[in-house]
C-alpha cells in the first residue's frame, strides 16, 4: 500500500513539474496585451527590427518617438532571437524589461533612435549581450515609464 502511495505521489509531482514547464513564455508571446495598446504594423513596408539575444530573458517594447506609444512587444527567451516586422514609418526607441537573479526588475531605454523611412526596405538588428561595461547606450526609466 505504501509503495503505491508513493508511485501516486510521485506521479502526481512530474506532472506538476511539466506543468510547471508548460506554462512559461515563449520567444515572441505577447505578454503585456493587457498594458499596451494593439500593435501597430504597416504591411506595406518591408522594414523590420531584429533582437538577439544572448543575455536572460527579456521583453522588448518598440515605442514611438513621436508619440510615445508601443507599437510592438515581445517576450524573448535567453540565447533566442526575435524580429518585428512591418515597422511603420517614423523614429523609434527600444524598452528593456528583465528580471535579474535576486527577482528585482529592471527597466531600461534606449538612448539612440531608429528611424524608418517611406518605401524602405531592411531594417536593424540588435543584439543583446552582456558585457563588462556594457554595450549598448541606454539608461534607467521606471516601471511606469515602460508602460506608458
Amino acid at each position: 500500500m505504501k509503495k503505491k502511495l508513493l508511485q501516486i505521489i510521485t506521479l502526481a509531482l512530474i506532472c506538476l513539474a511539466t506543468t510547471n514547464c508548460h506554462a512559461q513564455y515563449y520567444t515572441g508571446q505577447k505578454v503585456f496585451k493587457d498594458k499596451f495598446p494593439s500593435e501597430i504594423k504597416d504591411y506595406n513596408q518591408d522594414t523590420y527590427l531584429k533582437i538577439e539575444n544572448a543575455g536572460g530573458d527579456i521583453i522588448v517594447a518598440i515605442e514611438n518617438i513621436r508619440t510615445g506609444r508601443v507599437i510592438q512587444h515581445a517576450y524573448i527567451k535567453s540565447n533566442d532571437t526575435y524580429k518585428f516586422n512591418g515597422i511603420p514609418v517614423g523614429a523609434y526607441v527600444c524598452k528593456y524589461m528583465w528580471t535579474d537573479n535576486n527577482g528585482r526588475k529592471h527597466f531600461q531605454e534606449d538612448d539612440s533612435s531608429m528611424k524608418y523611412g517611406v518605401d524602405e526596405v531592411g531594417g536593424y538588428v540588435i543584439t543583446l549581450k552582456p558585457t563588462q561595461f556594457g554595450n549598448l547606450s541606454s539608461s534607467e526609466i521606471t516601471e511606469n515609464e515602460f508602460f506608458d
